[in-house]
C-alpha cells in the first residue's frame, strides 16, 4: 500500500492534470513548516525538541494538503478526504495526529472549525488530545493565539479569531451534533463498534 500510493504520487504529479488533478506544493510546504518550525514534541527524551518530521510523514502531510481536485465551477479543493495510518508503537502517530488537529483549528483558513479527537472512550480520546495541549503549551505562538479551557485536563482548545475549536470525543458523550472539519480517530482497531466514527462522517455533509 505504501509504495502503491509513492507510485500513484508520482504518476499523477506527472498526469494528473489531464484528471483536474494538481499537486500544490506551496501550501504542501507550508503545512511542514508549522509541525517544523512550530510545534515540539513533548515526553522523555523528546521533550521540547522541535518536532521534525521523518520523510514518510512529510509524505503523508503533503498528500493531505498539497493534492487537490479542480470541481466543476473551476474551483480546486482538497483531493483526499481521508487517511489511514498504521505504524509500530513508538513512531509518533498521536502527535502527528495532533499536529494535523491544530493546522485544522488554526491555520487552513476555515472559519468554526470543529475538530475532534475520537476515542473508544473518554480516556483514550484524551490520549491524542493531551499531545495538541502539550505542544500549545510548548509554542508561545499557540500559546497567546489559543485559548484552554479547563485545567487537569484541559478539555477544550479554542482559537477565538476563527471561533473554532479542538476537543476529545467519545461515545459517552457523544450526541447527533457534531459538524466536524477534521475528525482524528486513534486506535481504531479497538473500537467496540463504529458509532463515534459514523456519528462523526454524517456530520462531514455540512463542511
Amino acid at each position: 500500500h505504501v509504495r502503491n500510493a509513492c507510485r500513484r504520487h508520482r504518476d499523477d504529479r506527472a498526469k494528473g492534470h489531464e484528471r483536474g488533478l494538481r499537486f500544490n506544493l506551496t501550501a504542501a510546504l507550508d503545512k511542514v513548516g508549522f509541525f517544523e518550525d512550530v510545534l515540539k514534541l513533548n515526553g522523555g527524551q523528546f521533550e521540547g525538541r522541535p518536532f521534525l518530521l521523518h520523510a514518510s510523514q512529510k509524505f503523508k502531510v503533503g498528500s493531505l494538503f498539497g493534492w487537490e481536485k479542480q470541481t466543476p465551477e473551476g474551483d480546486w479543493l482538497r483531493r483526499f478526504r481521508r487517511y489511514y495510518g498504521e505504524e509500530g508503537k513508538g513512531n509518533g502517530k498521536s502527535p502527528f495526529a495532533g499536529g494535523i488537529g491544530l493546522i485544522g483549528m488554526m491555520y487552513d483558513a476555515e472559519e468554526r472549525a470543529e475538530i475532534y479527537a475520537a476515542g473508544k472512550d473518554k480516556a483514550q480520546a484524551m490520549v491524542l488530545f493531551r499531545d495538541a495541549v502539550a505542544m500549545v503549551d510548548q509554542s508561545p505562538a499557540l500559546a497567546r493565539r489559543i485559548t484552554k479551557s479547563g485545567g487537569n485536563p484541559v478539555w477544550n482548545l479554542a482559537d477565538l479569531k476563527t471561533g473554532s475549536f479542538f476537543r476529545p470525543i467519545s461515545r459517552e458523550g457523544a450526541s447527533s451534533g457534531p459538524r466536524p472539519y477534521i475528525a482524528l480517530c486513534d486506535e481504531l482497531h479497538e473500537h467496540p463498534n463504529g458509532d463515534v466514527i459514523e456519528m462523526l462522517e454524517r456530520g462531514f455533509k455540512f463542511r
